[in-house]
């Protein structure tokens, strides 16, 4: 599954082709428009033409009961000037084309915004996923010096331990030390009143 940072710059990558295909096609209806003016300006002066009252060339007249009847020739189109028909297809094919790239356009222009969209919303998203990351960076940060207080504190402890159980070896060994000199003093003693006793017992027997 894409992360998000992957998924953003993808939307930025495919707003950024949408741009640039709207830029060509600006480009071109900007040019399909200047197409159809100078075809509009075209057929108006066409239009103007075929009018005007075309001149006439004098010819010989026939004269008969009084009536004079005279040749009117008309005008020759040049080879080169387009019709009124050729433009008007002309034109026809222009509108149709620019109501297709129109309907591109508007398309595309959905498609832009529904981009724009998502992409505010992701920029959204990200603003809150940073705020997130800065909060749970200072609670770990803290987290991290609590943990390496408690980890002194359990050292300091252990430390205390040693010395403390140190201490009482040495407390057990002095009282161990203690009880036998004591022991060896009673047994001394002891032996000296019995003594002493066996002493008294036989002078008083023999006294």
């Amino acid at each position: 599954m894409a992360s998000w940072t992957e998924q953003y710059l993808a939307t930025l990558r495919a707003r950024d082709q949408v741009e640039k295909a709207n830029l060509d096609l600006y480009d071109y209806c900007t040019k399909l428009a200047d197409a159809k003016a100078e075809l509009q300006k075209k057929a108006t002066v066409q239009a103007q033409a075929d009018d005007e009252e075309p001149p006439t060339s004098p010819q010989p007249s026939i004269r008969g009961m009084g009536i004079g009847l005279r040749r009117v020739a008309s005008p020759a189109l040049r080879p080169d000037s387009p019709t009124i028909a050729q433009i008007r297809q002309d034109l026809a094919k222009a509108q149709q084309e620019r109501a297709e790239l129109q309907s591109r356009l508007d398309s595309m222009s959905r498609e832009l915004d529904g981009l724009k969209a998502k992409t505010r919303s992701d920029s959204r998203s990200i603003a809150q996923l940073n705020s997130n990351l800065a909060q749970l960076t200072i609670k770990l940060r803290d987290r991290d010096e609590e943990l390496r207080g408690k980890a002194k504190l359990i050292e300091n402890v252990q430390d205390e331990n040693v010395t403390l159980n140190l201490q009482l070896n040495m407390v057990e060994e002095r009282s161990e030390k203690l009880k036998k000199e004591n022991k060896e003093l009673i047994d001394r003693w002891m032996a000296r009143m019995g003594k002493e006793a066996d002493h008294m017992n036989e002078a008083h027997r023999f006294g």
